[in-house]
């Protein structure tokens, strides 16, 4: 955004030199500004005639004269140019002058400028909405988001306050500095190490100890529901197949019932 309002600035100096130029060259005579001679500029009581001064009698006074004149008016270089009769050649190119200086700086180009400065304040403020909501809602030791200690044993401000309070790896990181090295544990040596060459493998990322125990202890509650659920097919399979053994029994002492009734009745009288 600094890119643009500097682009943006340089074209309107490009256009105040162009409509510089162009009062240069034709239309010296029409800039004459007020001024105050300085022996009454100390006493204001007097009243004095305004005075009118040549301002265009080179490049460099008109190039200054409509830089402070034409962008500090309203209604551009046109508001303190002397005012040419209908009558006169001038007047249609004055009156040109006038418009386009005041649609292309005034009204264009400074707001394009201005437009480009909120922007550039908006972004601004939406990139540290950005930042602050990043530093609430994120663990800055492993990355975790809020949402990932949602219906969690452990709350998120529980985790980034007791289990990855950033001052906490501070302090450590500190202790293996100054503490003497032949005096370090095997995790301190290991940590020592990784800050000495500017690794970061030794923090968490993405893991944190509540969430994988509570990921254990899950596992092993579905493991159980599991087990439940096995025995309770298991005994209904046997239950089944009892009842199958049942039927094929039945089955059989009907068959044999029917053979026992049929020998009957073949048998002679």
């Amino acid at each position: 955004n600094l890119r643009s309002i500097i682009f943006t600035f340089l074209l309107a100096v490009i256009l105040v030199y162009f409509f510089s130029i162009v009062g240069f060259l034709f239309l010296q005579d029409d800039f004459l500004v007020d001024i105050t001679p300085p022996s009454t500029a100390s006493c204001p009581s007097q009243d004095v005639e305004s005075l009118k001064e040549r301002s265009c009698d080179t490049l460099w006074m008109c190039i200054v004269t409509t830089l402070n004149q034409g962008l500090r008016n309203g209604g551009g270089i046109g508001d303190v140019l002397r005012s040419p009769s209908s009558s006169e050649y001038s007047f249609t190119l004055r009156f040109i002058y006038d418009m386009l200086f005041f649609f292309v700086v005034i009204v264009l180009v400074l707001n394009l400028i201005f437009g480009v400065i909120i922007d550039t304040f908006a972004d601004l403020r939406s990139e540290k909405q950005n930042k602050e909501e990043v530093i609430k809602n994120t663990c800055f030791i492993c990355g975790l988001e809020r949402k990932k200690f949602d219906n969690k044993t452990v709350s998120f401000e529980d985790h980034i306050h007791s289990e990855h309070n950033m001052w906490h790896y501070l302090y450590f990181m500190v202790l293996i500095r100054v503490k003497d090295p032949t005096e370090f544990t095997g995790p301190e040596s290991y940590v020592y190490k990784m800050v000495k060459t500017g690794c970061l493998d030794w923090f968490p990322r993405l893991r944190a100890i509540s969430l994988d125990v509570e990921e254990e202890d899950d596992e092993q509650n579905e493991l159980k529901l599991l087990h439940g659920k096995f025995d309770k097919t298991e005994a209904l399979v046997k239950q089944l197949a009892l009842q199958l053994a049942d039927l094929q029994e039945m089955k059989m002492e009907k068959v044999k019932h029917k053979q026992r009734m049929g020998l009957l009745k073949t048998v002679p009288k």
